[in-house]
């Protein structure tokens, strides 16, 4: 995990969330777990309570199970029921989609179950959830689309990777997304230059954040981190 300290964010796998109102108290609901790594190290580090969703089994079988850590065999998206998962990973690397994305070849398609962001949220028992990470492979178009309002409000955070830079055709729906929950009251952080592939929203009923230190974030961090991977880049293409 790395923490921007002075600032109160920190980055998991890609994924920046506001870290001060982490504890042992807050429950984190992680979608696209992959093999559990995200929710793992969020756990480790503020000993809160857990539920990992995935969608490819081979993946499922490999999240580690705990007291705190809880995993769910599903495809989220915009369907209850059952979902045709489009495989793209190889040998130990497994990852699908449930929506078409640009030019990715997929290897085979398997039936998952699927579950909405509502129903998932009613069957864990979430009447707040602290921290939403979402790396669900372009169906968070179709979850967002089909979150009611009153439950989006009962998220403090939510961070996602949006997929615009496997297929451009997102790049609406996402700016559509954004505008509704600001609309709901979630103030829109874009971490990322050319794309949407680190984006967190904060609730501001939930996580009132100061005007100081949201510009502190806008500026000194996003473009701080963009300075860095151009300077990563600069100096291995000298080595």
């Amino acid at each position: 995990m790395t923490m921007h300290t002075r600032s109160g964010l920190a980055c998991v796998s890609g994924h920046t969330f506001v870290a001060d109102p982490l504890g042992e108290d807050s429950l984190v609901v992680d979608l696209g777990g992959a093999a559990g790594d995200f929710a793992e190290t969020v756990n480790s580090w503020a000993g809160c309570r857990c539920h990992v969703v995935e969608a490819a089994p081979e993946n499922v079988a490999l999240i580690r199970e705990t007291a705190l850590v809880t995993k769910h065999h599903y495809a989220v998206g915009g369907v209850d029921g059952t979902a045709r998962f489009a495989i793209a990973g190889q040998d130990s690397f497994h990852w699908g989609s449930v929506t078409a994305l640009g030019d990715v070849p997929f290897t085979g398609e398997i039936e998952v179950p699927a579950i909405t962001l509502d129903s998932l949220l009613r069957r864990v028992g979430a009447d707040r959830v602290d921290l939403l990470k979402v790396d669900i492979e372009g169906a968070e178009l179709a979850m967002f689309d089909t979150a009611g309002d009153d439950t989006l409000r009962r998220v403090a955070q939510i961070t996602v990777e949006f997929h615009d830079f496997l297929d451009p055709a997102f790049k609406p729906a996402i700016e559509r997304i954004k505008r509704r929950l600001a609309g709901l009251g979630f103030k829109v952080l874009v971490l990322t230059r050319r794309h949407h592939g680190d984006v967190l929203f904060v609730n501001q009923a939930l996580v009132p954040v100061p005007a100081w230190r949201w510009w502190y974030w806008s500026v000194v961090v996003r473009y701080g981190r963009g300075l860095r991977r151009i300077a990563g880049r600069m100096f291995q293409s000298a080595a």
